[in-house]
């Protein structure tokens, strides 16, 4: 006797099944994308934070030596960039190896200032490298009462230091960067505001 064997045919899955299956998987993409976009910016921010310390060490440390902070230019005349000043820190005497880069600053940079491409920011113009913002109270002329914005968030520092935040946009309060708002993730991750630092305090 040779019995005949049926055997069972492998059940494919319905179009319900996929259309379910793939309902399932847009769900927890809507809701990891985002979290894995607030993860990104959230680093960020905590490596602006350690950059604006690390500068911050390298300004005292060449306030030491000199007596003074890098300079960036006389109350009323053009800045001489941030980049000029900043690579006082790094030559002759490395006060930090080399110039950081501003994470939340690109080509999409956005200001009402600064004309030619944000070129004092650039760090090297074939590169579009940013660095961070970094201004004098001597250059924005407090002493003579000539940014009283400035006077009201950073006090009496002899400079701040800082980033254009995660909207990537630097925030004028009238007259120069950094007057008018302070990022605050509470108000979202990519909200406005810029990080600064001074002798004040970090903002």
């Amino acid at each position: 006797m040779n019995p005949t064997v049926r055997r069972a045919r492998p059940r494919a899955f319905t179009l319900l099944e996929l259309l379910i299956v793939v309902a399932i998987i847009a769900i927890l993409a809507a809701i990891a994308v985002p979290n894995f976009l607030e993860a990104q910016t959230r680093a960020k921010v905590s490596r602006v934070k350690a950059d604006l310390r690390t500068i911050v060490t390298a300004l005292e440390s060449y306030a030491v030596d000199h007596n003074k902070f890098p300079f960036d230019g006389h109350p009323g005349q053009a800045h001489w960039g941030w980049v000029t000043s900043s690579t006082r820190l790094t030559t002759p005497i490395a006060y930090i190896t080399s110039l950081l880069r501003d994470p939340f600053q690109d080509d999409t940079l956005q200001d009402t200032g600064l004309p030619g491409g944000h070129t004092h920011f650039l760090d090297h113009p074939e590169r579009k490298n940013h660095t961070y913002d970094y201004g004098t109270a001597h250059w924005h002329g407090i002493f003579a009462g000539l940014s009283p914005g400035y006077v009201k968030n950073f006090g009496a520092s002899p400079w701040k230091v800082g980033s254009a935040g995660p909207d990537r946009r630097f925030h004028e309060g009238g007259s120069h960067y950094g007057m008018a708002e302070f990022y605050d993730p509470s108000n979202g991750t990519v909200s406005d505001g810029d990080i600064y630092r001074s002798i004040r305090g970090q903002h």
